[in-house]
This record gives C-alpha cells, structure tokens and sequence, in this order.
C-alpha cells in the first residue's frame, strides 16, 4: 500500500507543480483555443495543451516506480505494462498533433488502431466474460472497448474540469476495487498515477479553468482507462461484476453512445462535433458551468458507488465514495443559491436604475 500511495502522491505533486510551466509555455507557443463557434462555453483564448502536465506526471510516478522496485521480481512490471506504455505513448503523441495541426479522422484511425492492437499483442485483451471464453471474439471486443472509452473521454471534455474531474473519480473507484480484489500489481499501479495526475490538474481546470487539458491527454486518459480495466478485471468476476467499468465510466460513455445514435438518426458524420452531448444540453436548460460538472460528478460517483457495491463489501470504501456524492450534491446546492442571489441582485440592480 506504500508504494501505491507514493505512486499517486509523485504523480499529483509532479502534475500540481508542472502545469504553470505547460500553461507558459502554451502561451508563448501560441497554443490557444480560441472561441469560433457556439459549442464552445469560454469567451477568451484558453491554453489548449495543459494536459501534457497530466501525461508527463504519469509516466515521472511510473518511471519512479519501476527505477525503486526493478530489482524486486515480484513487484516488477511484466509485459503487458510495456505494451501500454507503448500505446499510450502513441496516442499521446497523436493527440499532440491533433491540438497542433488538427488531423483529419482517418488519421486518428490509424493512430488509435496501430495502439490498440500493440497492446493487444503485449496481452492487454478480454478473453471472457464470466464464464463466456470469447476466442476469436477477444479482438474486436477488445478493440470495441478501448476504441469507445478513449473517444468517450475525449468527447466528454467539453466544461472547465468535467473530464478531469470524471476520469478522477472513476480512476479512485478503480483503484479501491483493484486493491480490495487484489488485482494485477500493472492495473493498480498505472491507476494510482492518474488519480494522483488528475487530481494535482483539476485546480487549474475547475472552472474558472486557466487551462484546457486538449485532445493529447483526454484520449491519453480514455485510452488508459480503458486499458486498466482489461488489466484489473482479467482474473475472473461474474458476468454481473463486469458490469463495474461501465458503470464506473457511465457518464462518457452514455454521452458517446448517445451521440453516435444521435448523429446516425441525423445522417450526420459519427464523429462531426455538435452541441448536443449531455454537458451543452445541462448548459441549455439554464445550469452555470460549475453546477453542470458538479450534477455530472454526483452522477459518476453514485454510478462508482453501484458498482464497487457489486464487487467488494468494504464498508469503509462505500462510505468514501457515498462521501463523494453527498459532497458534490452540497457544492452543487451551494452553487444554486449562489446563482439565484446574484441574479436577484441584478434584477434589483437593473430596478434601481430604472427608477433613478
């Protein structure tokens, strides 16, 4: 346990520390979004690559980790941890490009391909579920899987801190799973870097955000997420247990689902960017930035909650988790009240003036 709280306080204060330094230098390099079109909620040029803080402070907690325990065959990484690397390394650097040069969809394909299939060569596969062997199956559900979470976490980061805070959350729920089952040492270990990474980024990401993460580390995290779940649930559970990571991912993943369906009903391109994905539609019905991400963040944590209920007894974890929700829901009530105060007092503002 030491060793994966290490993990994850290196990765939170490498991140914590780095992100200024990536922001500075996004700015200098001109790296901005700048707002064009009415998808986009924020009125300024952003910085659009802080998320390469979140990457980097990844592989520094993995790298400290292997350099400490290389020496240790039992506790040393196997090859299945080198083949994400390999992977993650190849969809960051796609996302890299993609924020630079903005590359064209059958690109990304061939990105997103050649990674999923490297890691599927180094082990990382859905062999069954439950007591179903899939055989010649475990490919294109292999491939189906992480193909859906690493686009459903880039589609997601769409508000200040949403995917951060989401890949958060879930990444903590993992990991209480991961530890109570005694899960694969790659699956926990690879976990405690992005809850520590994420969690070191969100305050520059938390609305007001002084940094967008971009696409080089929202698919960077989709991808990853997607690939520990393999990993952490590769020893067995019952077909209703492997419900878990796609109850844990709910939120990115209904909202992808939802917009591929969406798009096909309007014979619009599957991966066309539009403004109907579940946050655009919280930002419609009249909800501020902050209370759309926290009504998203209570959901995922009650979705985490269900799902480690399946899985572990642990009453200590349920309790964590519930705490998470009831916090989120508190902040969200706050920020309502927040809201209703200040328009009432620009509605007596504007009567004031009207009657001087």
């Amino acid at each position: 346990m030491a060793i994966v709280y290490s993990v994850t306080v290196i990765a939170f204060a490498c991140c914590f520390i780095l992100t200024p330094f990536v922001i500075s230098m996004c700015r200098k390099k001109g790296l901005v979004d700048v707002p064009k079109d009415s998808r986009r909620v924020h009125s300024k040029p952003m910085p659009r690559c802080g998320g390469i803080a979140i990457f980097t402070a990844s592989m520094v907690a993995l790298a400290a980790y292997y350099f400490l325990t290389k020496d240790v065959p039992s506790i040393a990484f196997n090859t299945q941890f080198w083949g994400y690397l390999i992977g993650a390394i190849l969809i960051f650097t796609m996302g890299i490009i993609d924020d630079i040069f903005t590359l064209k969809a059958r690109f990304k394909a061939i990105f997103e391909f050649a990674a999923i299939f490297i890691v599927f060569a180094f082990g990382i596969r859905i062999e069954n579920i439950g007591t179903l062997q899939l055989g010649y199956f475990s490919l294109p559900v292999t491939f189906l899987w992480i193909i859906t979470v690493l686009n459903a976490m880039n589609l997601i980061d769409g508000l200040d801190g949403l995917a951060a805070g989401i890949t958060s959350i879930s990444a903590l729920s993992l990991l209480m799973l991961f530890i109570s089952t005694s899960a694969s040492l790659e699956a926990i270990i690879i976990t405690a870097a992005i809850v520590g990474a994420g969690i070191g980024f969100l305050p520059y990401n938390f609305n007001p955000a002084k940094t967008f993460m971009g696409d080089c580390s929202s698919n960077f995290l989709g991808f990853t997420m997607a690939c520990v779940t393999i990993l952490g649930f590769s020893r067995g559970y019952t077909a209703v247990e492997y419900l878990s990571p796609v109850l844990i991912l709910g939120v990115p993943i209904f909202d992808t689902v939802f917009a591929m369906v969406r798009r096909a009903i309007k014979r619009k391109p599957l991966f066309a960017p539009d403004g109907g994905h579940v946050h655009h539609r919280l930002i419609k019905a009249g909800f501020t930035q902050r209370q759309a991400v926290l009504i998203l963040y209570t959901i995922t944590s009650t979705l985490c909650i269900i799902a480690v209920a399946l899985i572990t007894q642990d009453l200590w974890k349920l309790a964590l988790l519930i705490g998470m929700a009831t916090m989120f829901i508190v902040l969200w009530i706050a920020s309502m009240v927040k809201n209703k105060d200040s328009k009432d007092q620009t509605v007596s503002s504007n009567f004031k003036v009207k009657n001087t």
